[in-house]
């Protein structure tokens, strides 16, 4: 089976100067790939913002809570966050997919974790593009081979490591506590 198979959407954005509009100092949320780091939380910090008539004409690049964002170009290739309501309104450009999956086939977040494997991670960035900047099309994101168990095992899997996340983020928090 294919991603394309369990999504209801995969796409990408644009970049607002190119259709005429321009960044805001505040607004909707604009997220870029160097807001996707390690693990589902998306960099708040990195945001751009846009007015809502850019958001309202960049339509098809809207992003839904649950969304999975893949980074498609250079250095953050293959980076994957998930979109939470509290970053929802946001958009973004043409170096993000924004990957939609349909939840009558597949657990999203369990779809977020089989494309942090690093398996798949290896396999996406050596399909990608050699160029100056490595990257990946929505076509080649579509074709992403995906074992998926029943909805069951998928659920138990997510919940499993739904709580080893927790556990690293609550480390990651007390050794900074204890650093500062």
């Amino acid at each position: 089976m294919t991603l394309k198979d369990i999504t209801a959407k995969i796409t990408k954005g644009t970049t607002p100067t190119s259709i005429g509009c321009k960044f805001e100092k505040s607004g909707i949320n604009f997220i870029k790939s160097e807001s996707l780091v390690d693990g589902k939380t998306i960099d708040k910090s990195k945001f751009a913002f846009i007015s809502e008539r850019t958001h309202e004409r960049l339509k098809r690049s809207q992003i839904e809570e649950n969304d999975i964002l893949f980074s498609m170009a250079g250095m953050f290739l293959g980076k994957t966050g998930i979109a939470t309501a509290e970053v929802v309104p946001a958009n973004t450009n043409q170096a993000v997919a924004i990957i939609r999956v349909d939840d009558t086939k597949a657990n999203y977040e369990y779809v977020y974790y089989y494309l942090n494997q690093k398996s798949v991670i290896h396999t996406i960035n050596t399909t990608s593009a050699q160029s100056a900047q490595p990257n990946i099309n929505l076509k080649q994101i579509g074709e992403i081979k995906i074992n998926l168990p029943d909805r069951k095992k998928q659920d138990q899997i997510v919940s499993l490591l739904s709580a080893i996340d927790l556990k690293i983020s609550n480390n990651v928090e007390i050794n900074d506590n204890l650093a500062a």
